[in-house]
């Protein structure tokens, strides 16, 4: 078996891994985007063999490749422990660029978010994000729903940008934040400290 035929291997091996994963730990409205954010991840990675020029390059690709199913069923495992069992309220479960918050269930169904950086600001411009809501998450075809977020750069901090209509779902403009702060982000937040609001 040559090097081409292991790594797609490693590659087949890892996507059963994660449809197993998803067959186990069922998580409502959730199941869409992660499934398709762990597919992008994977499939970013599968011709990184093309790429490798030394054995050090090689050894890279296939940690990088081989770290994805792991990491994502410890992440549906923690979801659907969040959704299904009495605990301490979720927190917010940081990906490579996005995170994602799985209501709790047991007593009063709560909301899931999911937040993604979809364009990095290069150089000083703004990163562009989708964070959506889902009020039943426990249903599989909840589309949610999703608000296009700014942030810009501004001096040392940045400034958040958002929808009125997001601004008013006050709960979920708070989970938002969070969200971000979860991924390192601390942009100032002019709509909370508004004393009309």
């Amino acid at each position: 078996m040559d090097l081409q035929e292991k790594y797609r291997g490693l590659y087949l091996g890892a996507l059963f891994v994660v449809e197993q994963a998803e067959s186990a730990y069922r998580l409502g409205a959730l199941n869409r985007l992660l499934s398709a954010w762990v597919r992008d991840e994977l499939e970013g990675r599968e011709h990184s063999l093309d790429h490798c020029d030394s054995r050090l390059d090689l050894a890279d690709a296939v940690e990088g490749l081989s770290a994805i199913a792991p990491r994502y069923v410890k992440l549906r495992r923690q979801l659907f422990s969040d959704m299904h069992h009495i605990g301490p309220e979720p927190p917010w479960r940081p990906l490579q660029a996005a995170a994602v918050r799985a209501g709790s269930g047991v007593f009063v169904r709560h909301p899931s978010y999911a937040l993604r950086r979809i364009h990095a600001g290069a150089g000083s411009g703004a990163e562009s994000w989708e964070f959506s809501v889902f009020t039943e998450p426990n249903k599989p075809d909840d589309e949610g729903v999703t608000f296009r977020v700014m942030i810009f750069p501004d001096g040392p901090g940045s400034a958040l940008q958002v929808s009125p209509e997001l601004e008013a779902q006050r709960s979920w403009y708070e989970q938002l934040v969070y969200g971000l702060h979860a991924l390192g982000q601390t942009p100032r937040l002019a709509a909370l400290n508004d004393p009309g609001s």
